[in-house]
């Protein structure tokens, strides 16, 4: 009898945003690859955080009594370490893949495959990773 072995897999984390947009990205243009990528940024990088930080905001202004102080900052601390930096990163990470599948498509005018594409979004999430921290 044989054992199926157990692999995690994370379904609708950041890193499929990356791949999904990297993948949407093939499908344009070089001047439609920018604006995705642009696009991707601008809601992962500044949007998705500010929506993020109103709600928490919102949050620790219900918190009161003695602990309130010391819960509102534990709320900051996991937010940003849990929600907000990682978000930020996908956000550069969908930045530098689409421009790159965007300098790709400018200079050489072939059509990029699917291993191409996830190993584009792969080196892309590294370097994002470098930066970020």
């Amino acid at each position: 009898m044989s054992r199926r072995r157990y692999s995690r897999r994370r379904r609708g984390s950041l890193s499929s945003a990356v791949d999904h947009a990297a993948h949407i990205a093939v499908r344009f243009g070089s001047v439609g690859a920018l604006w995705t990528g642009a696009i991707g940024f601008v809601v992962f990088y500044a949007a998705l955080p500010a929506c993020m930080m109103a709600w928490t905001a919102e949050r620790k202004a219900s918190l009161k009594g003695p602990a309130a102080a010391a819960f509102a900052n534990l709320l900051d601390q996991v937010m940003w370490h849990r929600f907000i930096a990682p978000s930020q990163g996908a956000g550069i990470a969908i930045l530098l893949v689409c421009s790159a599948i965007a300098i790709w498509k400018f200079f050489g005018q072939h059509d990029l495959d699917d291993k191409s594409v996830t190993a584009l979004g792969a080196v892309s999430k590294f370097v994002s990773r470098l930066i970020g921290h």
